[in-house]
């Protein structure tokens, strides 16, 4: 078992920083080439399209006929496409080749926490979900680095090119991998009457925060590059340093997760995360000086993913095991059709004005509330929940001092 988690995190690594070096060229790649915000955000809801719609038939099929032959296929298919689209300028084909990239790229989510989820026992899974999140940021600040610095070198198509060739590599840890067979029927995987009324409830918050967040994230997190490139004229190596800042801080506070939550308490802690993000988001409405924005910026980046991995370890520990990837898969629709939506408003909300991104963020802001609103449920009905409990133990001396 000890041996398939490690491939797992080790497969995430390749593909987050592969990924990241990917993405963060791409859409100056794109502005470059002189098309303009209104089709980059369509090209980039594209990928989120295939995340939500393709990425929920591939995590099923993860059930159906097995989750080691899905990670296989997307180390061969999102090269594939992300090569494609380094060698086009044809809208259509730039739109398809992301949607195929974005249905495939999503095992590195979906089936790769549900694969953990079976490796792993209860009193391991919140530290073992915590260091996968910690190792996909920390992967994105290697990723985020060496992409715009090698963009900047080497030109950006060729740092595409390069990032996806890498990507290839994520073929050794998932032939490696010894994942057990699933037969699981299609009809079986969405027969939801099973659940038992505490299982409807946290499933329905854990929905209901993905759709709040992710169209919250999604008017503006695609876009990082291009924000930093029109407020303040940066280059494309030091908007990988400011993005691979972001991703630092949230690579140790996701690997830290469980022990926050064992301080803290788990949900407590997630609400308190994400209610400090609201105030962020409302100053990054108006400031305009570098420093202080990319302070706010990298602050509301790491608050929102350190409760990530907690929320999910959660969640999944009061589901059935053999509907995990597709729950999983569900979640990842609603998060990615909730941000493909958010990605198409991009260029419409923005506009050619930099005065766009104030209404961006207030609009961002009010939902991010909405998913403040959410976890402050599922903290007052679960935090003292035994499952809860039975993830995040506290020490004897420390729960002495509860108060």
């Amino acid at each position: 078992m000890k041996k398939n988690v490690n491939l797992l995190l080790f497969y995430t690594s390749l593909m987050m920083t592969t990924n990241f070096m990917y993405q963060v060229v791409f859409n100056l790649f794109l502005r470059d080439l002189g098309i303009p915000n209104s089709a980059i955000g369509n090209i980039t809801s594209a990928a989120l399209w295939g995340s939500a719609l393709l990425g929920l038939a591939v995590s099923v099929a993860a059930d159906m006929i097995g989750r080691k032959k899905m990670l296989v296929l997307a180390a061969v298919i999102v090269p594939i496409c992300g090569i494609a689209m380094a060698f086009t300028t044809n809208f259509a084909a730039l739109w398809i080749f992301s949607f195929l990239k974005g249905g495939f790229r999503v095992v590195g989510h979906t089936v790769i926490l549900a694969a953990m989820a079976s490796f792993t026992g209860t009193g391991e899974r919140a530290r073992m979900f915590g260091l996968n999140a910690g190792l996909m940021m920390g992967s994105g600040v290697l990723g985020n680095f060496l992409g715009g610095l090698v963009g900047d070198l080497a030109g950006m198509q060729s740092t595409l090119v390069l990032s996806m060739i890498m990507h290839l590599t994520c073929l050794i840890p998932a032939i490696a991998i010894d994942a057990p067979q699933t037969r699981s029927k299609m009809k079986d995987l969405f027969d939801f009457k099973g659940l038992n009324p505490e299982q409807r409830k946290i499933l329905g918050y854990f929905f209901s925060s993905t759709l709040a967040v992710g169209f919250g994230a999604g008017l503006f997190i695609h876009f990082g590059n291009l924000i930093f490139r029109d407020l303040f004229a940066l280059s494309a190596t030091l908007i990988g340093v400011i993005l691979s800042i972001s991703q630092l801080g949230t690579a140790v506070g996701s690997s830290l997760s469980h022990v926050f939550g064992r301080r803290f308490g788990p949900l407590k802690f997630v609400l308190v995360m994400q209610v400090m993000v609201v105030p962020l988001m409302l100053a990054m409405a108006f400031i305009r000086e570098p420093f202080t924005f990319t302070t706010f910026y990298s602050l509301r980046f790491v608050f929102m993913n350190i409760t990530t991995p907690i929320l999910s370890s959660v969640t999944f520990s009061f589901l059935p095991a053999n509907k995990l990837s597709t729950i999983s898969g569900i979640n990842g629709l609603l998060n990615n059709v909730a941000r493909a939506i958010a990605a198409m408003m991009f260029g419409y909300v923005v506009g050619v004005e930099s005065e766009g991104y104030t209404s961006l963020f207030l609009v961002s802001a009010a939902f991010y509330a909405v998913g403040a609103i959410v976890a402050f449920l599922i903290f007052r009905e679960f935090e003292n929940n035994e499952i809860t409990k039975s993830l995040y133990q506290r020490p004897v001396s420390a729960g002495s001092q509860q108060r």
